[in-house]
């Protein structure tokens, strides 16, 4: 078998192309591209499968490279929704694209599964396309656009695809080669649990479905689209979930229910096929992603959080799927004999380290949930919380031979972590690289109820008891917290409560996320709609480049630079008593002006627009500064992140035909 998945025709050797994969990443033989998983997973069954990784969009030859598939062409924007990639939340440019050769920017398009699939198209008359990755995931539907400002349709009707496969999507793409191979039509896959296809004007709806608000109305009123999220987060259940559809003018888009997770014993085959872990050997620059997760151990997928703000539980689902321990100790294994390796696992863990076999101890129950969060408001009482099998994991790993330190720096769930006896201290002593991540995002109970996020009580707590175990373990540590500003729900007097928390614990973080509002996400109806779509409560929504630069530069409050943006926040939100030379005070007195006000942008054109380029500032942001933990002090000690924290997550959500 070759080593890697094919992208030229020498590296068929002379064997028929069965599938053709295109991605908008460079192509990194790793568990963590969905490119190489769906491609790993095809071959595994039989099938010849080719990659173009980053083609040239406007050229025919480029994808024809390989020659014609047989089966199908799958196709994928990346690992990453491109515009997420390409933009920040402050629709600057952004200066470098990990998942490109040396991190260089303009290898992939804007809405990069568009172009593809026409071009494919044209090169390809009368062969199926078939859709998945997180881009065409997350707008399978009626979907904001945040970069236009406006409502879009279904993707699948703007690539005129065949079938779009949505979530992690190995068991759809298996069974649509399956049928396709058995000489049966692509119409002939539109039962398959997990795909999306859209019907023809003369074709009627299957029976028995949810009918969505359709597009029209998403576009007239904003509520439709706050219902439409709703209902696509209560159908989310692969148990209990059923087929929805959404008009788009005479046509309509159909989703099937959800495809069940796979199993642990699926989930262990799937990394246990023959990755190299490195990039495809024609790229002769680094690829920065890679180079950030080298040493990483992926052992588990999806989240039972339901943060309003993350797309997990659409795309990877609420039921959290672990690994074995054995797959998981064959895979270190594998590593420590891996040429270069340093005796290093850099992080063993996934979207929530800490969520490592937790699952619904109900079957009934999860049969028929329809709840978008295990843990919020409060914790399901069916919901497992038992830490035992991660620190059993913990412990076998690092006793391993050939293993000098073992690393969790996925993000840590402070709430459940706080439910066990050893676990924390267990953490400190031993599997803290510095620094560890944790993501409170706020300090007001109000914003945190809109975010689905534990208040701030658990956090501080968490803090507490890891500075003892820090003090216990005689270390010197950095406690790593993730805030959020511009989240709906979020106004003047949200913010000031957060940076009052903040100067009150001392706390300076140097990541601070202003909310993007990307598709998918329950906040993303919130602040298309302004108002919670449960409760129907109208919220505060920052829109716009002044309002959200006056949260921001709150958060930023006791660096010098940012004072005369703080006092003119203040000052604007009738708040000026906080300015002043006392203790109690945010900032001193001095000038007043806003960030918007003081420097020259640099522009450029994308998508025919002239847009804003980030600052050096904006992306230097992504650093972490970190609370320095000991025994009796609370300093401050800055660190450069090997990813950012928005990235992380997009991270973990591969899958589809990506």
């Amino acid at each position: 078998m070759p080593s890697f998945l094919a992208m030229t025709k020498e590296e068929l050797r002379g064997q028929e192309l069965d599938i053709l994969l295109i991605t908008g990443d460079a192509y990194v033989d790793h568990p963590s591209w969905g490119i190489a998983v769906i491609g790993r997973i095809l071959q595994d069954v039989g099938y010849t499968v080719g990659i173009i990784a980053q083609p040239d969009w406007t050229k025919k030859e480029a994808f024809t490279v390989l020659g014609r598939p047989r089966l199908f062409v799958g196709i994928t924007s990346g690992n990453m929704d491109s515009m997420v990639n390409r933009f920040t939340a402050s629709r600057h440019l952004r200066n470098s694209d990990a998942y490109s050769p040396n991190g260089e920017m303009g290898n992939r398009p804007d809405r990069a599964t568009i172009p593809y699939t026409a071009m494919a198209k044209q090169a390809f008359k009368g062969v199926p396309i078939v859709l998945g990755g997180i881009e065409a995931s997350l707008r399978r539907l009626v979907h904001y656009d945040f970069w236009q400002d406006k409502m879009r349709r279904s993707i699948l009707l703007d690539c005129k695809a065949d079938i779009l496969v949505y979530g992690m999507g190995e068991t759809q793409i298996l069974e649509i080669a399956k049928r396709l191979n058995r000489g049966q039509n692509i119409k002939a896959c539109r039962d398959i649990p997990g795909v999306c296809y859209a019907l023809g004007a003369k074709d009627d709806p299957p029976e028995g479905s949810i009918e969505l608000p359709s597009f029209e109305a998403c576009v007239a009123e904003p509520k439709a689209f706050a219902a439409l999220t709703v209902e696509s987060y209560r159908q989310a259940n692969p148990h209990c979930g059923v087929t929805m559809i959404q008009a788009h003018g005479g046509r309509w888009i159909v989703q099937n229910p959800p495809a069940a997770p796979l199993t642990t014993k699926e989930l262990d085959a799937v990394h246990e096929l023959p990755y190299q872990y490195k990039a495809h050997p024609s790229y002769r620059a680094p690829i920065p992603a890679l180079q950030s997760i080298a040493g990483s151990i992926s052992v588990n997928r999806g989240c039972s959080g339901g943060c309003s703000f993350c797309a997990l539980t659409t795309h990877q689902g609420k039921d959290v799927t672990s690994r074995s321990e054995a797959s998981v100790l064959k895979e270190v294994k594998a590593m420590a004999q891996r040429p270069g390796f340093n005796g290093v696992i850099s992080d063993i863990g996934g979207p929530t380290a800490n969520m490592y076999h937790m699952n619904c101890k109900s079957e009934a129950a999860n049969k028929v949930c329809r709840r978008v969060s295990c843990l919020h408001p409060t914790r399901c009482k069916h919901y497992g919380t038992d830490h035992k099998p991660f620190i059993s994991l913990l412990r076998k790993v690092r006793g391993m031979k050939g293993i000098r330190k073992v690393f969790v720096n996925s993000g840590i769930r402070y709430d459940l972590a706080s439910l066990d006896d050893e676990f924390v201290e267990e953490l400190a002593k031993h599997h803290v690289q510095g620094h560890m991540s944790v993501a409170p995002e706020h300090a007001s109970s109000r914003a945190l109820s809109f975010m689905k996020k534990p208040e701030a009580k658990h956090f501080t707590n968490f803090v507490e008891r890891f500075k003892k175990a820090t003090s216990d373990a005689n270390k010197k540590q950095f406690l790593v917290p993730y805030f959020i500003c511009a989240h709906p729900g979020t106004g003047p007097e949200e913010t000031i409560d957060l940076a009052l928390y903040m100067k009150e614990n001392d706390l300076r973080p140097r990541q601070v996320q202003t909310f993007m509002p990307t598709p998918g996400t329950i906040s993303t109806a919130m602040y298309v709609a302004e108002m919670d779509p449960y409760s129907k409560q109208k919220l505060f929504v920052a829109k716009g480049w002044r309002e959200r630069s006056r949260q921001r530069a709150l958060l930023f409050y006791w660096k010098r630079e940012e004072w005369p943006y703080v006092r003119e926040a203040l000052i604007s939100w009738g708040r000026s008593d906080l300015i002043g030379k006392e203790p109690h005070h945010l900032v001193p007195p001095g000038k007043a002006y806003g960030a918007w006000t003081r420097r020259a942008p640099d522009t450029t054109l994308s998508m025919g627009m002239k847009v804003e380029r980030a600052s050096r500032q904006e992306e230097q942001e992504e650093n972490w500064e970190a609370i320095v933990l000991n025994s009796s002090t609370t300093a401050v000690a800055e660190s450069t992140p090997k990813r950012s924290r928005k990235r992380s997550r997009n991270r973990r959500r591969k899958g589809g035909v990506s």
